[in-house]
C-alpha cells in the first residue's frame, strides 16, 4: 500500500446512496486528466471526492494527495498549499515551476478541495501542470468549473 495515500484526511462521515456517482466518477477520472465536481454548497462534494481517491490511489504510485484550499486566502499561495501537500520544500522564486519540474515524471492524483474562491488560480495552476505532467490527474471540488480546456465536470 502507498504510505502517501495516508495523507488523506480521516472519514468523518459515511457515504451513503452514492455508489452510482462513485461509479461514473472513477470512469470519468480514468478517461479525464481533469474532473470538477460541482454544485452548491453542502451537497457532499469533498465526501465524494474523498471516497473516490481513496478507491483510486492503487492506480498511482507516486500517491493521492488532498490539497484543502477551504483555508488558503490568497491566490498567490495556491502553488504553495499544493507544494506543501505533496511534500516538497524549495525557496526558489518560480514556485510552479519547481512544482512541474518536481511532479514531471510523477503519477500521482492530485485533490484539490474548495477551489471555489480561487478558481482563477487554480485553473491556472492545472493549465500549466497537466500539459508538462502527463502522469499527474486532477480532481478539483469547486462551486463553479474551472472552465479549461480538457475540463470534465
Amino acid at each position: 500500500m502507498n504510505v502517501l495515500a495516508d495523507r488523506l484526511p480521516a472519514d468523518v462521515t459515511s457515504l451513503v446512496g452514492r455508489r452510482t456517482e462513485l461509479a461514473e466518477l472513477k470512469r470519468v477520472l480514468e478517461d479525464s486528466r481533469l474532473v470538477t465536481l460541482t454544485g452548491t454548497g453542502g451537497v457532499g462534494k469533498t465526501r465524494l471526492a474523498l471516497q473516490v481517491a481513496r478507491e483510486v490511489r492503487r492506480a498511482f504510485p507516486d500517491g493521492v494527495f488532498w490539497v484543502s484550499l477551504a483555508e488558503v486566502g490568497e491566490p498567490g499561495l495556491v502553488a504553495l498549499t499544493v507544494m506543501d501537500a505533496v511534500g516538497l520544500r524549495t525557496m526558489g522564486p518560480e514556485v510552479t515551476a519547481g512544482l512541474v519540474d518536481y511532479l514531471r515524471d510523477k503519477r500521482l492524483l492530485l485533490v484539490l478541495d474548495n477551489c471555489e474562491h480561487l478558481v482563477e488560480a487554480c485553473a491556472d495552476l492545472a493549465a500549466e501542470l497537466l500539459p508538462a505532467c502527463p502522469g499527474v490527474r486532477v480532481l478539483a471540488t469547486s462551486r463553479e468549473v474551472l472552465d479549461i480546456a480538457g475540463e470534465r465536470t
